[in-house]
């Protein structure tokens, strides 16, 4: 007479295997937040989706660089506003002809303060020490080089920044009447050309924010789509844990019976 036992106690065992495979899976990808069950494919997937977040997140911190750097040289040209505006009511002021030499000479202090003031601030307008304005004038016709930002890594798209302005020389006299009036149109003239640069500075400012809605829109995407790849279904996750445990559970009643029924029936044979 002979005894199998050996089927239903491998037939076990290799159940048991799978469940506790199973279960490991189910606890690591519980453990991580991440998905332990994913293909080849989509690891190659979730791989470029990664390439372009990063890429992306690299090209945001380069728009938010864009809009520093702009937002220093509007921010220097308002101060300059400020002084070239002081500097004109002086000149209309010394324009009427009505003030002795000695209130006169008070009003040039003044602008002269005004015009050191505007070279202070042009100076000081720096934005990783790179000039956020070049102002060229006769005695410094020297250009600036263009500054760009890369806002788009997927198509090489840049946004381009011209930091030079042409202005007349920082020089000014209001000794006479005429020379006040002259004074004034030059100011007005200086006036207009700021005004000009600063709406430039606008339409380059308003680029950064469409690239940066654009770049916001697409790594929210992105990311989306690796989350679906990569991290935990929680719900599978934890059912398989559930049904990994049951199926070990029960795999080891079925040997602890077999085990069992193979020595009652050798304990009947004595």
């Amino acid at each position: 007479m002979s005894i199998n036992v050996v089927m239903p106690i491998y037939t076990a065992h290799a159940g048991m295997v799978q469940a506790q495979k199973t279960f490991e899976k189910a606890a690591e990808s519980i453990a991580s937040g991440l998905n332990s069950y994913v293909n080849p494919a989509d690891m190659y997937v979730a791989s470029g989706l990664d390439t372009s977040i990063r890429a992306a997140n690299k090209a945001m911190e380069n728009v938010q660089s864009g809009m520093n750097f702009t937002a220093v040289a509007d921010s220097a040209l308002g101060n300059v506003t400020d002084s070239l505006q002081r500097i004109r009511e002086l000149s209309v002021q010394a324009s009427s002809g009505i003030y002795s030499d000695s209130q006169v000479a008070v009003m040039q202090e003044e602008i002269n303060q005004n015009i050191a003031q505007i070279q202070q601030t042009m100076n000081s307008a720096t934005f990783n020490g790179k000039q956020t304005i070049n102002v060229v004038t006769p005695s410094n016709p020297d250009a600036a080089a263009v500054v760009d930002f890369m806002v788009n890594p997927e198509n090489s798209q840049s946004i381009s920044y011209d930091p030079n302005i042409v202005m007349d020389d920082m020089s000014f006299d209001v000794s006479t009447p005429q020379a006040a009036a002259d004074t004034l149109e030059k100011v007005d003239s200086m006036l207009s050309d700021i005004t000009s640069k600063r709406g430039e500075i606008g339409a380059v400012q308003s680029r950064f924010d469409a690239a940066a809605d654009q770049l916001s829109t697409s790594m929210m995407s992105n990311m989306q789509s690796l989350s679906d790849i990569q991290d935990t279904d929680y719900i599978s996750a934890i059912l398989d844990l559930k049904q990994s445990q049951f199926t070990m559970e029960a795999m080891a009643k079925v040997m602890k019976t077999v085990m069992n029924a193979d020595k009652y029936v050798l304990d009947l044979l004595k």
